[in-house]
């Protein structure tokens, strides 16, 4: 028979070196998933405007673009930038990346936010697409340019009612941070992971980490149904107002 018995031990992510090696993690964790969010954001505007536009090599492009990392694992992108990327580079420049210190959190960052902007670039495309044409009428015939267009008119309403599945992918791009274990950035997930081969006792360090994770994430989502709901007030007030 085995003995399924475990003896708990909650004092182990608090004792030192590891409650700074969970600390770090959460850190470095929260320091991807922002970088990468806010990035990908404004490069996937960037790409879904490129996407709309009436130039056609624009619209090549981007499509290339966005197909090519939509199709091929976000991991992958983490692998190629931290041991391939480097050797493609003279061999000056690749050995001064391999001898930086952060340089695989940098590799993490790279990965993510060029994985998730084809994401967050096919969402803005949709919400743009669905704006009614006359909204874009009415921008030109005020006399605005393209930029102006996109800027006061054309884009911010694509956020809004892209709202809900882009706070969705942003909170899929925070729980992908994990991935960034692979090429040992010192994020929460690796922290674990090194914690439980020196103790053997990983069930704790795991149970803590995936309680952040939940509890992340949980925030991200109620933040985006304020402002989801925050919008809808918005847009029917300003509705009343022009009925009146």
């Amino acid at each position: 028979m085995f003995n399924l018995k475990y003896d708990f031990d909650w004092g182990i992510p608090f004792r030192e070196p590891y409650l700074q090696w969970m600390i770090r993690g959460v850190e470095i964790t929260l320091l991807v998933a922002v970088v990468t969010s806010v990035a990908s954001l404004i490069l996937g505007t960037a790409l879904a405007v490129m996407r709309v536009t009436r130039i056609k090599p624009l619209r090549v492009l981007s499509r290339i673009y966005i197909e090519i990392f939509r199709n091929i694992p976000g991991l992958f992108w983490l692998l190629f930038f931290y041991f391939i990327f480097p050797e493609l580079l003279p061999s000056g420049l690749g050995a001064k990346l391999n001898s930086y210190r952060n340089y695989s959190i940098a590799a993490g960052i790279l990965g993510l936010t060029l994985n998730n902007t084809a994401y967050v670039a096919e969402i803005l495309r949709s919400g743009l697409m669905g704006i009614p044409k006359g909204q874009r009428e009415a921008a030109i015939s005020t006399g605005m340019s393209r930029v102006q267009q996109y800027t006061y008119v054309l884009l911010p309403q694509s956020y809004r009612k892209i709202l809900p599945p882009m706070g969705t992918q942003m909170i899929h791009n925070f729980k992908n941070t994990s991935l960034c274990m692979a090429i040992s950035v010192p994020e929460l997930t690796w922290a674990t992971q090194q914690i439980e081969s020196l103790t053997f006792r990983g069930l704790e360090v795991t149970t803590l980490a995936t309680c952040f994770y939940i509890m992340v994430s949980l925030s991200l989502g109620a933040v985006i149904i304020l402002l989801e709901k925050y919008y809808k007030i918005d847009i029917s007030s300003i509705t009343h107002i022009e009925e009146n």
